[in-house]
């Protein structure tokens, strides 16, 4: 009975919702929709170049659910996606100083104009965030105003030296300055809301600043001012080889995280309005990536650096590009006679260097294999070892210069650009995937370099191999690390090998070149017999005594069968 009732009691709650789900207010639902709709469409401006607009993306959830570390800046915040973390508020302190330095290098400018021209590009830099950023407006502009100041100061340490009318302000014309131009209850406002840059605050580092300063006048009033400009612009210039340099390490390792971005045009803004002119911010900035990214081999010359893009990892992104398409280098060998493998064995026995072909001759040479045919993923470097590939370190000098990801094969020969790993290199690698992943726009050219290595990389053993041959050079425990690290790297990462990507021509010629027989077989005598050099020289002289062996016999029975005349 009790069943029945509990029964009759869910059967009558039941109806009861249905009865109440017919009088839903359909005119209240379509006006909150409608009002959804008008608002999401508000922020969108159809005069708006999609082309143009920075895209500063949230890591997707599922991949932090991984690793978040990759991800997450240490020490310093730029955006709105960290601003606040509890573990990055010591750095606040250093952007305000920033801040203060920046103020103090054109007396002409007001805390109040920077401000301004922050305001107007408040909307642009709203947009350029895929989450909907709902940060108050007045810490929004604050925020972007001490990232831009503080990636600024990094970006070009002794700007000011640069500045003809740059001036050191007294501590209180500076605050009255402020107080007058922006009102007081702005004044207030920019004080209280993140500590203020008052006496005390200004205590804390302003007369250093004044002093160094002052220091920069006076050597520019004795002609030195290149020197000490150059001098100082090299000593911020440098990478973390600098022993306990763990703070300026941490400060560029967060400079180039995803979700830890502001739009470059936000620096640009706050230059040009010191200088005058940010014609040449974005050279300086390139300057600034450069030394950063100088233990991997660059390929973008000094007239030829980026003008143009969206905040600092794009143009990381840029410096890792190829600098040419693969087929401009790529060869594929047509298949030899047998006695020219002979001569080949011996060529390399000699380690006598062949020329690549010319690149006409290298797409006329294509036809050497049937794409459709062949197989669409790469192998282990051992495989590839064993058919005869050689795994060779691409050599980088001021005649041979070229990116990370301008590996070429020629003459059965992989030359591949050496890779440096470090502890920093797995955060870096992530965000530059999570950029091509998360935007087309981007290409693929690191996910499929990244693939190329994962899979060459399979084993310990491939590692190992590619350590030995200068191509890795790491600084990681083992060589076993190496190999798990490009695991790591391509967990979450979508690549399909039908896909249009700068190496596909390369997996295509490889493989074209493991399949064949003659190379294998030639690969197996090399690796099994020739790789003894005392091995090699008595297969030389058989070879030599077995052809003048049939040589002679060829001769005497020909002297039988045709004997010479007046015998």
């Amino acid at each position: 009975m009790s069943g029945s009732k509990t029964g009759s009691g869910n059967s009558g709650q039941s109806e009861g919702y249905n009865r109440r789900s017919k009088y839903i207010d359909m005119d209240k639902m379509v006006s909150f929709m409608t009002k959804e709709i008008n608002y999401f469409w508000s922020l969108y401006d159809p005069s708006d170049d999609d082309t143009k607009i920075c895209p500063i993306y949230r890591v997707p959830e599922h991949i932090l659910e991984i690793d978040r570390i990759p991800y997450e800046p240490f020490v310093v915040s730029f955006g709105p996606y960290h601003h606040g973390a509890q573990h990055l508020e010591a750095m606040e302190k250093k952007k305000w100083e920033y801040l203060d330095r920046v103020l103090k290098l054109n007396r002409e400018r007001t805390l109040c104009d920077y401000l301004k021209s922050i305001s107007g590009l408040e909307k642009q830099a709203r947009k350029c965030y895929s989450d909907e950023i709902k940060m108050e407006r007045k810490k929004f502009l604050q925020m972007l105003l001490l990232d831009g100041c503080f990636i600024l100061v990094n970006i070009d340490e002794n700007v000011g030296t640069r500045v003809s009318n740059a001036r050191v302000l007294e501590p209180s014309s500076f605050h009255k300055e402020t107080d007058e131009n922006m009102g007081g209850e702005a004044a207030a406002n920019l004080k209280d809301s993140s500590g203020g840059v008052g006496p005390s605050k200004y205590k804390e580092h302003g007369y250093a600043m004044e002093l160094e300063l002052i220091k920069v006048e006076a050597s520019q009033e004795s002609g030195g001012q290149n020197e000490i400009g150059d001098a100082n612009h090299m000593t911020n210039m440098e990478n973390c080889n600098n022993a306990g340099d763990w703070l300026s390490c941490a400060t560029w390792h967060d400079m180039f995280l995803l979700e830890n971005q502001i739009p470059f045009f936000i620096v640009e803004c706050i230059y040009e309005l010191v200088t005058g002119t940010a014609e040449s911010l974005c050279s300086k900035t390139a300057e600034f990536v450069e030394a950063i990214l100088g233990h991997y081999p660059i390929a973008i010359q000094e007239f030829d650096r980026p003008k143009q893009f969206h905040h600092l990892l794009h143009l990381c992104h840029m410096y890792f590009r190829p600098s040419k398409k693969i087929d401009e280098e790529l060869v594929c060998q047509p298949r030899r006679r047998y006695f020219v493998n002979l001569l080949h064995l011996g060529y390399r026995f000699i380690e006598v260097d062949h020329k690549p072909v010319d690149a006409d001759k290298n797409l006329e040479q294509m036809d050497c294999f049937q794409a459709g045919k062949l197989r669409t993923r790469w192998r282990r470097a051992v495989e590839y070892h064993q058919a005869g590939v050689q795994f060779k370190k691409r050599q980088y000098g001021e005649q041979s210069k070229h990116s990370l990801l301008d590996i070429r094969f020629v003459d059965g020969v992989i030359e591949v650009p050496c890779l440096p790993i470090d502890e920093s290199s797995e955060s870096l690698f992530k965000n530059l995937l999570s950029l091509e992943q998360i935007d087309r726009r981007f290409g693929n050219d690191i996910s499929a370099y990244v693939t190329f290595m994962s899979q060459v990389l399979a084993t310990p053993a491939d590692a190992t191999l590619l350590v030995q041959r200068g191509i890795i050079v790491h600084m990681l425990d083992s060589d076993d690390e190496v190999s798990e690290l490009f695991t790591r790297l391509t967990k979450q990462v979508t690549f399909r090998f039908d896909w249009n990507y700068y190496l596909k021509s390369l997996c295509q010629v490889l493989e074209a070149h493991y399949q064949s027989r003659l190379n294998r077989w030639i690969a197996w005598l090399w690796l099994n017999h020739f790789g003894n050099p005392w091995l090699a020289l008595a297969a030389l002289a058989g070879i030599v005594v077995l052809a003048c062996t049939i040589v002679q016999t060829i001769y005497t029975v020909m002297s039988y069968i045709k004997p010479p005349p007046g015998i």
